[in-house]
């Protein structure tokens, strides 16, 4: 099967891995295109065959729809799979200039109403509440990722706690800040990821007087070992869509606790969940920190569970929905 992947690059965060790993896994054993920027290179396969593709162009101008067909004739994809709202326009109008139609699943990453979404000839719901807001024929499909085996790295001698994400407002990193610093012992807290809060980040944990304990790392490419060598890793979102931390969690981290968001609301017990307060979050952090052995047992149940989160799996679902749309074409 030749498969061809669209993906409006604006920063490697959730939706962009997803797209990279299922890329990767399917390319071992089918042919993979990938619409994209050219940023996103280092994370591919050599076995993906990236194709350079400005997105950010008008989707009705005739010529550019002309052009993007034209490129569509040289692949000749067997389906066309697309990740963003912009994209799905992009390849339906494209086929205009079409003798052949390709069929375009999409997936639907986010919990925004997107009307294009009814484009697509198969949507895909990463959740329950994603599939609620798709108008159209939809399944669902939940993410999975790939396994890297972590190691050991130097790490602070103090209870470490770990926060990764964008640093946007959904995520709820100025609530996890406010409620370090109401805990009652020793801990850092390493932040990692970017985005447009980083400013209003640092400056409340220099009003909060952090600085020592409370550090934004940027972005890393070895999460799994920095979770891996952590105590702690805690979801504070206001919302996610999914939230893939959560799987990082289970990969790699010892213990994890989450709002009620996502994937984690589902896979998570009580004792694992916090109301989204700062107050809330202290509590259970000073409870976990008192009763730490408890709450890894807790969680290693979870972590048990692993597999069910694995890129084949989710993979292999892929295919199966790519096989069906093809068998109704």
């Amino acid at each position: 099967m030749k498969i061809l992947h669209t993906l409006h690059w604006i920063q490697f965060a959730g939706t962009e891995k997803v797209c990279v790993d299922l890329c990767n896994e399917i390319s071992k054993v089918h042919q993979i295109y990938l619409l994209s920027n050219e940023k996103i290179r280092p994370y591919l396969s050599n076995e993906v065959q990236l194709i350079n593709f400005n997105f950010e162009k008008n989707r009705y101008n005739p010529l550019f729809l002309y052009q993007t067909a034209k490129l569509l004739e040289r692949i000749s994809p067997d389906i066309i799979h697309c990740h963003n709202t912009k994209e799905i326009e992009i390849m339906k109008y494209a086929q205009v200039f079409l003798t052949k139609k390709i069929p375009i699943i999409a997936t639907k990453h986010t919990l925004q109403y997107k009307k294009k979404y009814e484009l697509a000839d198969l949507c895909v719901a990463i959740l329950e509440d994603t599939k609620q807001l798709l108008k159209q024929e939809s399944i669902i499909i939940k993410n999975g990722m790939a396994y890297q085996p972590p190691i050991k790295i130097n790490r602070p001698d103090k209870f470490y706690i770990v926060l990764l994400g964008r640093l946007d407002k959904m995520k709820g990193f100025d609530i996890a800040i406010e409620a370090l610093s109401l805990l009652n012992f020793e801990f850092e807290c390493h932040i990692f990821g970017e985005g447009e809060e980083h400013v209003a980040l640092q400056e409340q944990i220099n009003t909060l007087k952090l600085q020592d304990k409370v550090l934004l790392k940027g972005f890393s490419n070895h999460i799994n070992n920095v979770l891996f060598s952590s105590d702690l890793q805690i979801i504070p979102s206001r919302f996610e869509p999914y939230g893939l931390v959560a799987i990082d969690a289970i990969y790699y981290a010892p213990l994890m606790i989450s709002s009620h968001t996502g994937i984690s609301e589902q896979i998570l017990p009580k004792a694992l969940k916090f109301d989204t307060n700062p107050h809330a979050l202290s509590v259970k952090i000073i409870e976990i920190y008192n009763n730490y052995n408890s709450f890894l047992a807790t969680f290693e149940e979870i972590k048990a569970t692993k597999n069910c989160f694995s890129i084949e799996k989710m993979a292999s679902s892929y295919l199966d929905a790519y096989q069906s749309l093809l068998s109704k074409n």
